[in-house]
């Protein structure tokens, strides 16, 4: 993967690297096959409005893992911890997906990588108009990948050499075991409060 096809500025704000982007990139239009430019972009007060809004009220009483999500509570705690970043999916105007990322304070746990830097995905959610269990044909379909090619992207900005990793609620699981980007499986995490499972990116060093 070229990291530069993702990277947009890069400040230095004390021992914090943020990465403000606004970089197209594409999704499939369900109704009619069509591909379509979509927008990757650094979080606005507009994508958590739109999550306040436009998500929630579709989530309500569906029982899908991140129902109870507040993703402006998770823009606010990612103020105030050093190394979290925000970022967002726009397309014809509405956030069609979230990712909360941390670059500075998780390690890996592969043996063979154990406590080398990674980007840790602390939280990723799709609308839930593009979700096939909520809305059938879902909208766009992409929007999940782009945001995990991302990640990794920016694991090659920062040096990890693309390494991410995450703990995936139940309903994710099949969708992360899926992915070609080689996130393996490393089973339930016991320490994790509910035995999440865990997926990593193996790599080898150049």
């Amino acid at each position: 993967m070229n990291a530069n096809n993702y990277i947009g500025r890069v400040r230095v704000y004390n021992l914090s690297i943020v990465s403000n982007i606004n970089q197209e990139v594409k999704l499939l239009r369900v109704r009619d096959n069509q591909i379509v430019d979509a927008t990757l972009t650094t979080v606005t007060s507009k994508h958590l409005e739109d999550a306040k809004t436009l998500w929630e009220p579709q989530l309500s009483g569906t029982g899908k893992d991140d129902e109870y999500w507040n993703w402006e509570s998770k823009s606010r705690g990612a103020k105030l911890l050093l190394g979290d970043e925000l970022y967002a999916i726009e397309c014809d105007g509405v956030t069609q997906g979230l990712m909360l990322i941390d670059i500075l304070k998780k390690r890996c746990q592969i043996e063979s990588q154990y406590r080398r830097r990674l980007v840790y995905i602390r939280a990723l959610a799709t609308a839930p108009w593009n979700r096939l269990a909520i809305n059938n044909p879902p909208t766009y379909k992409g929007v999940g990948g782009n945001l995990l090619d991302y990640a990794i992207a920016r694991s090659y900005e920062l040096e990890y050499q693309g390494r991410i990793g995450l703990h995936a609620l139940p309903g994710a699981i099949a969708f992360y075991k899926k992915l070609r980007i080689g996130l393996l499986d490393c089973g339930s995490d016991p320490n994790e409060a509910d035995n999440l499972v865990y997926f990593e990116t193996l790599r080898r060093e150049s």
